[in-house]
């Protein structure tokens, strides 16, 4: 019976194999989650998918950020159906139908044992790259070429070596007689592996569509892909706004607080048994965002404002200003809508065209005139733009009065450093005022550089 097949054993390797999945997509899982997986799986059964999802995902995930891929491996292993009403657990199980088909060639339980055994160590011992440069067909025949699989003794063995045989001879066999479809060792294999292989492949895969995506250029997204990077972009901000906030706490306390120590330990004839430090006052800066939107960047603004939505409470204070020929404050609608319909609103607007093309000394002189009480000594002001300014003026006296009423002004610009001055660029000017001006093409980044701004 297929229920006696699957032991409890092979159902815990189904829980590793899906863990290590886990690890593979980036998910960090520690050996003490593992052993509360295994204690709540005591509890649950495998009938209610709900259930069976939320007890994984309860004690595997720590980081609430991590839902998103947890989730797409949890589908991807399991099936999106998930295990059914009174059956038990379906990966488990999964191509054991064809396994026990191989009873009728003579192949016992420990038989089956050892082949899956086999199978499971081989697939283990592969490189990644193996996985995605090599047919099924031929990761069977390297299976069966492999010398621990070739000295098979028994019923297995010899199974093994006459499906071997059939490789090398052609589908007739030296007889000239077609073996038995239903006993077709060589498929039953094939299936199996396939299926091992594509359930190693899957956090890898994951984690390698991540990577790409963010280090891709942003003007080269597809539309699919800008809607998978809107969820990336939520996701990697939290983890950096989480990450900036730990590297805060952690250097929460100045040095040693010298009198005070002495002080408090005066009981103790002066040995200074406990050490009190100076207490840091965390400096939360405040920030000032404006953001080109025109056709040339809206890609690269609508991840900055994104991004700029996810940390908004690692500063005291953040006023946000859009731009394409005209200034316009853009902070009450994150106040009023959540990030899409405001990004929506904002792109879909006409308040920011005043005749033709980008128009930044117009911007800065507007910016200057009337939002200059944005700007104080704790500010941060970053601009987001490619500086082309289509022939006019610079306004590059507003510029310099917005450099000197700050404390930095850093302009992300999204094109190749070599097109800075090119044609209607007039990024130098700028870049002469600026605490600095960098080169950010993709979100990795982007992130790369708020993550610094928060060191310096």
């Amino acid at each position: 019976m297929i229920s006696a097949y699957v032991s409890h054993k092979k159902i815990n390797k189904k829980f590793y194999d899906f863990i290590d999945i886990l690890k593979d997509a980036g998910v960090p899982v520690s050996t003490a989650e593992t052993l509360d997986l295994f204690t709540a799986l005591g509890h649950v059964g495998f009938d209610d998918r709900h259930v069976f999802r939320q007890t994984l995902r309860t004690s595997l995930v720590k980081d609430y950020t991590d839902i998103p891929v947890f989730d797409r491996c949890f589908d991807a292993f399991f099936g999106k159906k998930g295990p059914a009403k009174g059956s038990d657990l379906p990966s488990a199980v999964a191509g054991a139908m064809e396994m026990e088909s191989l009873r009728d060639e003579g192949l016992s339980e420990q038989d089956l044992d050892s082949l899956t055994a086999l199978l499971d160590d081989f697939i283990e011992s592969l490189d990644d790259a193996i996985f995605f440069e090599r047919t099924y067909q031929e990761i069977l025949t390297l299976f069966l070429e492999d010398p621990v699989v070739a000295s098979s003794s028994g019923a297995l063995g010899m199974i093994i070596f006459n499906t071997r045989s059939r490789g090398q001879h052609g589908p007739m066999g030296d007889s000239g007689q077609r073996p038995d479809e239903t006993i077709n060792l060589n498929q039953v294999m094939l299936r199996q592996i396939s299926r091992r292989v594509d359930e190693r492949k899957i956090g890898t895969q994951i984690k390698d569509r991540e990577q790409y995506l963010l280090n891709k250029f942003i003007y080269q997204l597809k539309p699919d892909e800008v809607k998978e990077m809107k969820e990336l972009v939520r996701r990697f901000g939290q983890k950096l706004k989480n990450r900036i906030s730990l590297r805060k706490k952690r250097v929460k306390h100045g040095g040693i607080d010298v009198k005070r120590t002495i002080r408090k330990n005066l009981q103790f004839g002066g040995t200074p048994f406990k050490i009190y430090h100076k207490d840091r006052k965390i400096d939360r800066p405040q920030l000032v965002v404006l953001c080109d939107i025109s056709g040339s960047v809206n890609q690269y603004s609508r991840f900055m404002l994104l991004l700029t939505y996810t940390l908004q409470s690692l500063f005291s204070k953040v006023r946000t200003f859009a731009f394409i020929s005209n200034m316009v404050e853009i902070t009450p609608l994150f106040m009023e809508m959540n990030p899409d319909t405001a990004l929506n609103s904002i792109f879909g607007d006409t308040d920011f065209t005043y005749g033709w093309g980008s128009n930044y000394g117009r911007c800065f002189n507007m910016f200057v005139r009337e939002y200059s009480d944005s700007l104080t000594s704790k500010t941060t002001v970053l601009v987001l733009g490619d500086a082309r300014n289509n022939n006019q003026d610079p306004g590059l006296e507003s510029f310099i009065k917005i450099t000197e009423r700050t404390r930095n002004v850093f302009w992300l610009n999204p094109e190749k450093r070599h097109l800075w001055d090119w044609n209607d660029s007039i990024a130098s000017i700028y870049r002469e005022q600026c605490t600095e001006m960098r080169e950010v093409n993709s979100f990795i980044d982007l992130s790369e550089f708020i993550d610094k701004l928060f060191t310096r």
